[in-house]
């Protein structure tokens, strides 16, 4: 069917972007004159950043999981209103603990578009999902 193509790019797109994220440094701090740089892979000090790694993980699985889910139009646009929740917390949560981190000086990276460029992208499936179901349901209307 070639209803669901557009769809599944957009979510393709922000499972791709998500899968990057997880595994890139997103900000370099400096204490002293040394500077390193803090991902979500961290150790030691940035032990807790674990649980961002796995909710970014999460959503990354979950893009994928809904473009298999064209079957049940609802189910799916619903699942892509979580994935885009899901991200946008996740942004704004890591957001806060990198601002918040006692350093000399923080310089963020610019992968941390990417979740914010996967939320548009979860936007657009969920757009073109909600046109789908009225192209549907004017089917049906027909019948």
């Amino acid at each position: 069917m070639v209803i669901q193509r557009w769809q599944s790019v957009f979510l393709l797109i922000a499972a791709i972007l998500m899968g990057i994220y997880s595994f890139s440094p997103i900000a370099a701090v400096t204490v002293a004159d040394t500077t390193s740089e803090v991902s979500m892979l961290g150790s030691g000090e940035n032990g807790y950043m674990w649980g961002f790694f796995g909710i970014s993980l999460l959503t990354t699985l979950l893009a994928l999981v809904t473009i298999f889910r064209y079957k049940a139009l609802k189910q799916q646009k619903m699942l892509c209103r979580v994935g885009g929740g899901i991200t946008a917390a996740l942004t704004v949560s890591l957001m806060i603990v990198l601002y918040n981190l006692e350093c000399d000086v923080l310089s963020v990276k610019m992968t941390n578009l990417m979740p914010i460029i996967s939320i548009f992208m979860f936007y657009f499936a969920d757009r073109g999902i909600s046109k789908d179901i009225k192209i549907l349901s004017s089917y049906d209307r027909i019948r």
